[in-house]
Formats: C-alpha cells, structure tokens, sequence
C-alpha cells in the first residue's frame, strides 16, 4: 500500500511537471507571438549571427546545446542553464568562416553566494572587406561589414515553493542583450532571451530545456526596420552511460522552417585528470540550398582539471568547411 502511494505521488509528480514543461512553452510562445511568426520567411530577419551557435563543443554536436550547457556559453544556449556552472567559467572562441569571416565569442559565468548565477557574454562577427563601387561600377573604396552584441544574464533554481511544489528544482533564466549591425550604415537595438530547464528526471539520467531567444529586437536602417531572429526551442539530454550523453533540440526560427539538431558526445578518461572528447552532430537546418554535405559536424576536446580545448568542423557543402576553436577555463 505505501508503496503504491508513492509511486501515485510521483506518477502525480511528473504529470504536474509535464504540464509545468507546457505552460512554460505556451507563455514563451504568448511572449514571442508579436513577432508574427506565420507571417516570417526565410531571410526576413537580421542580425542572423545570432543564430550562429557558440562554443566548439556545442557546435561540434550539432547546436542539440539548450538543456546541456553547463559553463559560460550557457548564457547564449539558454540562461537558464547558467545555474550548472560551478564557481567561475571563462570561455573564448574563434571560428574561422566561410571566405574571410571570421567570428568570435567570450564570456564570463559565476555561481552566486545566494544560489543564482550570472553571466556575460560578447559576440562579434566580421565579415571581412567588400569592394564598393559607384553607378557604374567603379571602386570608389571598401568597408567591412559586422555584427555585434553584449550580453548580460541571470538565472536562479526554485527551491521551497509551497503553492506549487512540482516547480522545486526548476531552474529559470532571463538574459539582456544589445545589438549593432553596421554595413553600410549601423543600426543597434535591445532584445531579451528567457529561459526554463528542468531538475533531472529518471535517476538523475535526463532532464528538459525551453527557450524563447532575440525577443522584443528592431534594426531600424535608413532603408527600412528588420527584426532580429527570435526563435523558439524545446531541447533534452539524457545520459547514456556516465561517460556518454545524447541529447536534441528543436527550433522554430520566426524567419525559417522549424528544424530538428541532435548530438552526442563520449568522454574518454585517460590519466592525471586528463581526458579526450569525441563529439557528432547533426542540424537540419544547414541543409537547404546548399550542395554537397551539410547538416553534419563534428569536434574533439583535451581536457586537464580545470581547462578545456575543444574543436569543431562544420562542412557546407561546395562552399567550404567552417572550423572553430575554443578554451574553456573553470576556477
């Protein structure tokens, strides 16, 4: 008998995080929705560096990164998962585009005396010098065209909430960030992120993540306004073995078709705390328009205490290969 009890106790349990996990959705999407996603097409937004994914490891595994990051990147994948980083992270990346792009990240988390945590993050793209030329196509000079943004997040994990016990151990976060994209002429605006993860469910082996990224941004040009790449994800990762994870994430962008990314990584200890990576992806939002192979990356990463090295290879088909390394520092 008291052992039925507590299996209904927590059939109830997971049923009422369930329906936390929907209502989450369904107030992200409420926040997302003046961003008129039926009405978007691809190429519609601006600013799609923001889309780009940071962090070798997290683009080594196909982008499948909103309910797995756990140091400084986290405050671009979803805030709420700032909360797994542990005392201090520091993370710097360059990727190596397509032609003369190049792209590069830093950013800083810490845990909070009070249980929280906060981050800051800075992206730059750069996509190298373009000729200008007049009405009749004489050279008249060249600019470089580039993207920005500077990023402020917190998150915090529920404990001790009485009226609604079933959201203990939920984690929620919320980012800031602002955003300039100069070609021609520059333009900046604001944008917000928001994000849920879940606590670990079945034995502690997997857990859920939602998103709701570049909310509320405006590029205002002398030619016309482009909004920024809102997007909206639901991502999971469960933990095959102790050394082997999988996970997956899907994504409807308000400019693009939803897409479907899914990754996996196996840790191999070696000695003296040092450790090798192995990392596959796969996102299918590469694929369109492009020939040859895409979709598909892979990365490995050297680890030893507190520093990780890690490194992706992203191929786009007949355009090239993108490659990017970054150093993640814990202390």
């Amino acid at each position: 008998m008291n052992g039925g009890g507590r299996g209904s106790g927590s059939r109830r349990q997971r049923t009422a995080s369930l329906f936390a996990c929907f209502a989450s959705l369904i107030l992200l999407a409420r926040a997302a929705s003046t961003q008129s996603f039926a009405s978007g097409g691809a190429g519609t937004a601006a600013a799609d560096f923001l889309e780009q994914g940071v962090g070798a490891r997290a683009i080594a595994m196909g982008g499948a990164y909103s309910a797995v990051a756990n140091d400084a990147t986290a405050l671009y994948w979803n805030a709420a998962d700032l909360v797994g980083i542990q005392k201090r992270s520091l993370v710097l990346m360059h990727s190596q585009y397509l032609a003369s792009t190049f792209y590069d990240y830093a950013s800083y988390g810490q845990k909070l005396p009070s249980g929280g945590a906060f981050g800051l993050g800075f992206q730059y793209l750069n996509a190298g010098s373009i000729s200008q030329t007049d009405a009749n196509f004489n050279t008249i000079g060249s600019f470089s065209p580039y993207d920005l943004a500077v990023s402020a997040g917190y998150a915090d994990t529920l404990k001790d909430v009485t009226d609604a016990p079933f959201l203990n151990g939920y984690a929620f976060g919320v980012a800031a960030k602002y955003v300039r994209s100069a070609i021609l002429q520059a333009a900046q605006t604001g944008a917000v992120d928001l994000g849920v993860l879940s606590p670990f469910y079945f034995a502690d082996r997997f857990r859920f993540a939602l998103t709701a990224q570049n909310l509320g941004g405006t590029l205002h040009f002398e030619q016309g306004s482009e909004s920024l790449p809102v997007i909206l994800k639901a991502g999971s990762v469960v933990e095959i073995t102790g050394n082997w994870i999988a996970s997956a994430d899907v994504g409807a962008p308000r400019d693009d078709a939803p897409y479907v990314a899914v990754g996996t990584e196996y840790v191999f200890p070696i000695k003296d705390q040092w450790t090798v990576a192995g990392r596959l992806g796969y996102n299918s939002e590469t694929m369109p328009g492009i020939a040859g192979v895409t979709g598909a990356s892979a990365g490995v990463g050297l680890g030893y205490k507190s520093l990780d090295v890690d490194y992706a290879v992203v191929p786009y088909g007949g355009l090239g290969l993108t490659n990017t390394v970054s150093v993640g520092f814990k202390f």
